[in-house]
This record gives structure tokens, sequence and C-alpha cells, in this order.
């Protein structure tokens, strides 16, 4: 109900009311020019902080990327070590497979010439 009054009584004025109603609202505290003074202050200091998080986020952004950086080269220079290793062991367990068959030879004609033939 007090809207609805606001509201007829803000239609019944005119502009020029309107101005006039909204300049006799002025007043020469100091307690207004302090609280003006300190709001510019702490607006000045919300810049200020804003910008700082935003030089941070971007130094940190900067030093992440980097870090991914390096370790994806260090990820391929592993892959390619891994991938040499596998050859490497792949060839020494074919060396060790022939050197099984070579003893296994070997200690087959130990116990032929040992064993007399009837």
């Amino acid at each position: 109900m007090t809207l609805f009054e606001l509201y007829v009584t803000s239609l019944s004025l005119t502009s020029t009311d309107k101005w006039r109603a909204a300049g006799s609202f002025t007043s020469n505290s100091t307690h207004e020019g302090l609280f003006t003074v300190l709001a510019v202050i702490a607006l000045i200091i919300a810049v200020i902080l804003l910008f700082w998080v935003f030089a941070r986020y971007r130094r940190s952004e900067h030093y992440l990327n980097l870090k991914i950086a390096e370790l994806t080269v260090n990820n391929i220079k592993l892959r390619q070590e891994k991938n040499e290793l596998t050859a490497a062991n792949e060839k020494l367990q074919q060396e060790n497979t022939e050197l099984s068959q070579k003893k296994i030879e070997a200690l087959e004609n130990i116990i032929n010439a040992e064993t007399p033939t009837k």
C-alpha cells in the first residue's frame, strides 16, 4: 500500500518538482565529506588489490604453463628411453635364450661323452 502511494505521488510530481525535492536533501555535514573520502580511498585500495590479484594470477599461470611444457618434454624423453630399454631387454632375452640352448647342448654333449657306448 505504501509503495502504491509513493508511486502515485511520483507520477503527480513534474520533473521540475522532482529536481527541487532532490536539491533540498543536500547537507554540509563533515561526516558526509569524511564518508566520501573513505569511500574513495576504499575504492582505490580495491582497484589496486584487483590489479595485484590479476598480476599474480598471470604470473602463476605463466609458471604453470612453463612447468607443463617442462613435464611434457621430460615425459617424451622418458618414453623414448623406455622404448630403447624395451628393445635392449628383448635383445638380452633373445641372447639369454640362445645361451640357455647352447648350455643345454653342451650338457647333452658332456653327458653323451661320459656315457659308454655299448
